[in-house]
């Protein structure tokens, strides 16, 4: 077993908890912004086909060293070079290998093997002998201003430390492995990325304004709950991006996507086709349409879930239009949606939108919300049930 950190969409994890315990049946920590859990190494190809996850990392080392915040600038760059024998390298190779399917020069024993050279006989010259090449990432957390060098000085120690003793090249653009330092106060974690290229991006080829990681569409889908047979409706679609995703995590349903604007709907067709072979294979249906979401062409009670990323009056829009348009889909969406139907929509324009919810809220219950991270931007995410007799 292996412990595996996931970054996440922070506001959504227990989302991408639940995602986790489904397919996997492991149980979750989690933190602001990521989650943690344990699984056989053997299922890491699986791990990276989570939908929830935006990046996936291997634990190899999770220690605090105490003095680390307030010791001068050398001692503490000294303190993090003298714990590389503790990180567990075995797993970094082992874990790097089965995620990207090749092999690292000498392997795991090439790497035990110069582990111990170092460990029995000290520091070794600086040294590029292996063609595998690597870079090392500093994040600190908490306050920064406790420690006494930056980010780039320690990334700089141990990314040294690693090239003198493993003889890997330090390349900061054309890396084959990532190693990811993160030191928050007295607390030392490092890890090894698991996926070259974030895993939200996907299904798009055509991006519009406001196009949404793929991540965050999942988990506004999920919270939605499709069951198969159901219709699915983002009237609010952009480039597609929403029902895309549906389609493709959640098998047996219906997935519409509807937009006023026909650069848009040319956009949903282009991504639509871009994906179109594992739609193929998704088991549901996508179909996209131009239509005003405040009339739609939907008989009443014909959709069990709206699911929608509303205009935040910034890119697109004004706060000044959203007082006026968020009543009317509030509305409009009463009206289409089943009787315990589901609405899940998020919007940066918390004013305008409790305002609407305080106008026409009657038809709502609100089931659960979140607080969501989008660029810097806290967002509000609602998710609603229609009441409606």
């Amino acid at each position: 077993m292996v412990e595996l950190y996931a970054s996440v969409i922070t506001g959504f994890e227990a989302v991408a908890i639940e995602e986790i315990a489904s397919k996997f049946h492991v149980q979750s920590t989690k933190g602001r912004g990521h989650v943690r859990f344990e699984i056989d190494q053997r299922q890491i190809p699986e791990v990276l086909r989570l939908r929830s996850v935006d990046n996936l990392y291997v634990v190899l080392y999770d220690y605090s060293l105490d003095g680390l915040s307030s010791a001068e600038q050398k001692d503490a760059l000294e303190m993090i070079v003298r714990e590389i024998s503790r990180i567990n390298w075995k797993v970094a190779v082992e874990c790097w290998e089965t995620a990207h399917g090749k092999c690292i020069p000498g392997g795991v024993d090439g790497v035990k093997a110069k582990m111990r050279d170092f460990v029995k006989n000290g520091a070794v010259e600086s040294r590029a002998e292996d063609s595998f090449s690597f870079r090392v990432t500093c994040n600190r957390a908490g306050e920064k201003s406790r420690h006494n060098f930056s980010s780039m000085d320690a990334a700089r120690a141990l990314g040294g430390i690693i090239n003198r003793i493993f003889g890997w090249r330090p390349d900061m653009e054309n890396f084959d492995m990532e190693v990811l330092l993160r030191l928050k106060d007295e607390t030392m974690l490092v890890m090894v990325s698991l996926n070259r290229e974030s895993l939200f991006k996907r299904n798009v080829c055509s991006f519009g304004p406001t196009t949404m990681r793929s991540t965050m569409c999942y988990c506004l889908v999920a919270l939605a709950q499709p069951r198969p047979g159901d219709v699915v409706l983002d009237p609010m679609c952009g480039g597609g991006s929403i029902p895309l995703e549906g389609a493709l995590a959640f098998p047996g349903c219906l997935f519409i996507g509807a937009d006023h604007h026909s650069e848009a709907i040319s956009r949903c067709s282009q991504n639509m086709q871009h994906c179109s072979t594992e739609l193929s294979q998704s088991g549901s249906v996508v179909a996209f349409m131009a239509c005003d979401a405040v009339e739609l062409p939907f008989s009443e009670s014909s959709i069990d879930a709206v699911v929608t990323d509303l205009p935040y009056g910034k890119k697109i829009g004004s706060v000044g239009d959203n007082r006026v348009l968020y009543p009317r889909l509030l509305v409009e969406w009463a009206r289409v949606v089943k009787p315990n139907g589901r609405l899940v929509l998020m919007t940066h324009d918390k004013r305008s939108y409790e305002r609407a919810l305080a106008l026409h809220g009657c038809s709502w219950r609100v089931a659960s919300h979140h607080f969501v991270n989008v660029g810097g931007l806290t967002t509000l995410c609602h998710c609603l049930v229609n009441v409606k007799s």
